[in-house]
């Protein structure tokens, strides 16, 4: 039994937890003059939530081609990263709001993914936004 409960524990040990958020905009089937609109006021508000919490803009990868912010936060006394990507997605545009190495949200990445969500609603409609 405790060779099993030692193989658990370096697993879990192992493993790098984190809080994931995700929020998807669908187009809205308009036409591509309203799509690219859509695109465009995205941006501009990845790079609001950006400012407003201050995050440093990073060089785009291909993970996060679109837009991919940092900002430090705490948890529980501890650092964390709390990373923001927006990227293009299969159906649109996918902001992903990470908060990494924790299993918990800290108060800005709580904070943003929040406001996030209830902005991309607010604008842009119930419909055209997924929760992932």
């Amino acid at each position: 039994m405790r060779p099993l409960l030692l193989c658990v524990a370096v697993l879990v040990a192992g493993c790098d937890p984190a809080r994931i958020a995700r929020f998807g905009i669908a187009p809205t089937g308009a036409g591509p003059r309203a799509d690219s609109l859509q695109m465009g006021e995205a941006l501009g508000i990845a790079q609001a939530f950006a400012q407003r919490y201050q995050m440093t803009l990073f060089p785009a990868d291909d993970a996060c081609p679109i837009g991919r912010y940092f900002v430090p936060d705490v948890v529980r006394g501890k650092k964390v990263g709390l990373n923001f990507c927006v990227r293009p997605s299969k159906t649109g545009i996918q902001f992903r709001v990470v908060e990494g190495i924790t299993s918990r949200w800290g108060p800005k990445g709580d904070s943003l993914r929040l406001a996030l969500g209830d902005t991309l609603r607010a604008r842009f409609g119930n419909v055209a936004v997924v929760t992932e």
